[in-house]
């Protein structure tokens, strides 16, 4: 942007910009790694408590069963 005395100067907005830019997220590939892995993990430990239930629930009826 130039100024509006001399036309042949231009005016340094990188504080402004930078000041603008400052609440927006940075594009930050390793951070999006670890979100999606984070995710990831997430997910495996849901199916793994939901195996363990299962396997309790079964091992709980065999007992009944073997008990009557």
């Amino acid at each position: 942007m130039a100024t509006k005395n001399n036309d042949d100067n231009p005016v340094d907005n990188s504080f402004e910009y930078a000041m603008s830019q400052r609440g927006n997220p940075v594009d930050d590939p390793l951070a999006a790694i670890k979100t999606m892995r984070l995710e990831q993990l997430a997910v495996c430990r849901l199916k793994a408590v939901k195996e363990m239930q299962a396997m309790g629930d079964k091992a709980t009826k065999s007992k009944v069963k073997t008990d009557d």
